[in-house]
């Protein structure tokens, strides 16, 4: 792929203030910045782990005792992550810099180029890209360990490297029940519960606020800052919790953080640092620039985190009333049961199916109104999509539906709440077929 040079017709200079388009925003590396790192290794660690059991009562009498036991050991695993590049190129024409001067548009007397110098205009501007491609990395990385000077170190991010304390919400909104549950794996993971910030999407902060307002909890803004970065605070049943609105989250997806243990790992060269800016060789009437670094997610150990997904990507208003928990006493509430799970049996093609096994949280005091949509895949996890018109509590296969996969959706209302999603059977062929 061929330069493309900055260049007096290429890039026109206009007068006025400069005003950025783009989105600048880089809240999780400037979270975990102040624990910032150095290697001079590709490869740096993110901790080692052990395990040590107990919590059991002994039972060794005095006779016993008179016999030492035999002698075990604990074993130690290291883990690890990679620093990878992040590399950016600039090159300006001598004319183009020499020619600031100027202007296009409108051009009104007195008035100067803004930006005054390209070159420092178009550092900035690549400079302002690698900070989003960094931010980017560190909640999205895919791990990748190169073998060989042809394959690309790739950095982990905090979505792939937790692992141990997942939540799935099966697409119900979220709530704040659901964040203490997370905190309860992160509990029962024997990692702290202090420091911790729920990593969030617009929407997700959405339905947190206005679950939280509905069951008489607040959601306080500003309520504390980590270096630079003002943290919402939310009360839960296991205590506070941070929030943030967060960049670049898969949809669907919240991540509850506990910063203090994270921090980006530097790879200086030993000459010129870390993102240095370097003339190469020239080439005609122009110079071209490269911006070239080397840096790391340190993630600390992941069960230290965990994650929720699955989350409804819509928001949902909680009905009028409808409260079901709160820091003090309040009036006796009738809760509405939660649809929990549906089972869908086998299917035959031109066979209507059987009744549906619906779960519920707790037993319905009357039969909940209930809606269905029924849809089809071509695998039993990949891809679904809605039959057109099948709205009922049952379906009968089609022909063209045998050997595919069929599944239905469920939503409770009235005297229960809550959507689910049956389990995904395959069509088999026509009794006798």
């Amino acid at each position: 792929m061929s330069d493309n040079i900055v260049t007096s017709f290429g890039v026109l200079n206009y007068s006025g203030m400069l005003f950025n388009k783009g989105n600048t925003k880089t809240p999780f590396s400037t979270l975990i910045g102040g624990n910032r790192k150095v290697t001079n290794h590709v490869e740096f660690v993110t901790g080692q782990e052990y395990q040590a059991d107990g919590g059991a009562q002994p039972n060794i009498s005095e006779v016993a005792s008179l016999t030492a036991p035999d002698a075990t050991f604990i074993t130690r695993a290291q883990k690890t992550n990679v620093t990878q590049i992040f590399h950016e190129s600039v090159y300006i024409s001598y004319a183009k810099e020499s020619n600031m001067g100027t202007l296009s548009g409108v051009n009104i007397a007195n008035q100067q180029a803004n930006p005054a110098n390209e070159l420092d205009f178009q550092v900035a501007a690549k400079m302002r890209k690698i900070a989003r491609d960094i931010e980017y990395t560190f909640i999205n990385g895919a791990y990748q360990k190169a073998t060989d000077d042809s394959t690309a170190n790739k950095t982990r991010g905090m979505v792939a490297a937790i692992e141990s304390s997942v939540l799935d919400l099966n697409g119900n909104p979220i709530r704040v029940w659901d964040v203490a549950e997370a905190m309860k794996l992160v509990y029962d993971e024997n990692a702290p519960l202090s420091n911790l910030v729920l990593w969030v999407d617009p929407v997700t902060l959405f339905q947190i606020s206005a679950d939280a307002e509905q069951n008489g909890l607040t959601v306080v803004n500003a309520s504390r800052t980590i270096n630079g970065i003002q943290i919402k605070t939310l009360l839960t049943p296991l205590g506070e919790v941070g929030i943030y609105l967060g960049e670049f989250l898969p949809a669907g997806t919240a991540l509850l953080i506990n910063p203090s243990v994270c921090g980006p790992v530097e790879q200086p060269h030993p000459e010129y640092g870390n993102f240095f800016l370097q003339p190469l060789g020239l080439t005609g009437a122009g110079v071209k620039y490269q911006i070239f670094g080397q840096i790391g997610l340190d993630h600390g150990p992941e069960w230290y985190h965990a994650k929720i997904t699955g989350i409804n990507t819509s928001f949902v208003k909680p009905e009028p009333g409808q409260r079901i928990y709160a820091t003090g006493p309040i009036p006796m509430v009738e809760t509405l049961p939660e649809l929990k799970k549906v089972v869908l049996g086998e299917l035959t093609v031109g066979t209507e199916s059987g009744a549906l096994e619906i779960e519920y949280t707790v037993p319905p005091a009357s039969t909940p109104t209930l809606a269905y949509v029924w849809q089809k895949g071509n695998t039993a996890t990949g891809t679904f999509s809605d039959i057109s018109d099948a709205t009922g509590s049952t379906y009968t296969p089609l022909t063209a539906d045998e050997g595919k996969f069929i599944r239905v959706k469920v939503t409770a209302s009235a005297n229960a709440q809550g959507t689910a999603l049956s389990n995904a059977q395959k069509v088999g062929a026509a009794n006798g077929e």
